[in-house]
């Protein structure tokens, strides 16, 4: 799989707007966020495990000279880990700080049905999720990308990236 820049009309009035979806596929579910909330779509990557990665790291990612944080999204929302494959996919998110999001794969970019379904109990994965579709491939539940991390756990990552470029800069690697 190549980089997939994503394209797509702003969501507005989000959850309720029909805006392009980024449909990807995570242990057993369909998960969907906003187009716009994704600059791309990646496949896996050689991924650094530095000493003291939290555990809801998968490892960082060289984007350019930038070392970005690669979030395991199963781990977070407490669903089983699958192994990498050469679908494995890590969705790019827009705006600062940069992350990147490890999905199963990716399914497809693709408008969202006009008609909502209730999201049963236990999957709104601690809020996160708003929406819930049926597409072709099985339920969708659209995921809001700004409630994927809360204050503390973006305040773990953030604080051992400072640590990384720390220990980077001592060792002359030069990484932003």
């Amino acid at each position: 799989m190549s980089s997939s820049p994503v394209s797509g009309s702003p969501v507005s009035g989000f959850p309720g707007a029909a805006a392009p979806l980024v449909v990807f596929a995570l242990a057993d579910r369909l998960c969907a966020l906003p187009a716009d909330a994704v600059a791309q779509i990646l496949p896996m990557m050689d991924l650094a495990r530095p000493p003291g990665v939290p555990p809801l790291l998968a490892g960082i990612a060289m984007l350019g000279r930038t070392a970005v944080p690669v979030v395991r999204l199963a781990r977070l929302f407490d669903l089983p880990e699958q192994p990498a494959t050469a679908g494995t996919a890590l969705l790019h998110l827009r705006g600062e700080p940069p992350r990147l999001l490890l999905v199963d794969r990716a399914v497809a970019v693709l408008d969202p049905p006009e008609e909502r379904l209730p999201l049963a109990e236990g999957t709104t994965f601690a809020g996160v999720a708003v929406a819930g579709f049926a597409l072709p491939q099985g339920a969708c539940v659209l995921l809001d990308p700004a409630r994927l991390l809360l204050r503390e756990e973006e305040r773990r990552i953030d604080a051992f990236l400072a640590l990384e470029r720390e220990r980077l800069a001592r060792a002359g690697a030069g990484v932003p």
